[in-house]
């Protein structure tokens, strides 16, 4: 992980309101659906300075994270670096976030590779994992869900008469 200098400012304040804001009670759930569609335990981090450090240690050299998407959709990850070189690392990450996408996880929900690789913001990497797993489990009810279920787009077609009844009755 690159070194980086104490925030002062703005930026610490910006830091602390994303530590403030870190789903610790949806932790544990993204621990046991990790380790559910992994197949394997993880050895989870200890806790260190900011919330977060111990769940994305493991995760941060993005192998992990590239074989859970891979046994969603086979090969979405060509290839996995093993390497603990940086850069590779990074691109394990972004090659996940890349499959992710493709596979139907909404961008919004898509973390940055220095969310989880600098340890900046690990709650959205937690909201990317509750988002695949809901696009997983749609795809494949077998897939354990990690969160609650993605609902179905449900559009509305309502007539003139329809309309102007229901403005009649706002007024």
């Amino acid at each position: 992980m690159a070194f980086r200098p104490a925030k002062h400012g703005f930026s610490a304040e910006a830091s602390s309101k994303i530590a403030a804001k870190y789903p610790k009670e949806l932790e544990d759930g993204a621990k046991t659906w990790v380790e559910a569609v992994y197949g394997q335990k993880v050895a989870w981090g200890e806790e260190d300075a900011r919330p977060g450090d111990a769940f994305a240690k493991p995760l941060q050299d993005g192998i992990i994270l590239c074989k859970i998407v891979n046994s969603f959709k086979p090969g979405a990850v060509k290839k996995i670096h093993e390497s603990p070189k940086s850069f590779q690392m990074q691109e394990n990450i972004s090659n996940f976030l890349s499959a992710c996408e493709q596979f139907g996880v909404d961008r919004i929900h898509i973390f940055q590779t220095v969310d989880l690789y600098e340890r900046q913001n690990v709650g959205q990497v937690i909201t990317c994992l509750q988002a695949l797993s809901r696009v997983a489990n749609k795809k494949d009810p077998n897939v354990p869900l990690f969160g609650p279920k993605q609902v179905d787009e449900n559009p509305r077609q309502f007539t003139e008469e329809q309309l102007k009844e229901a403005a009649k009755k706002a007024h």
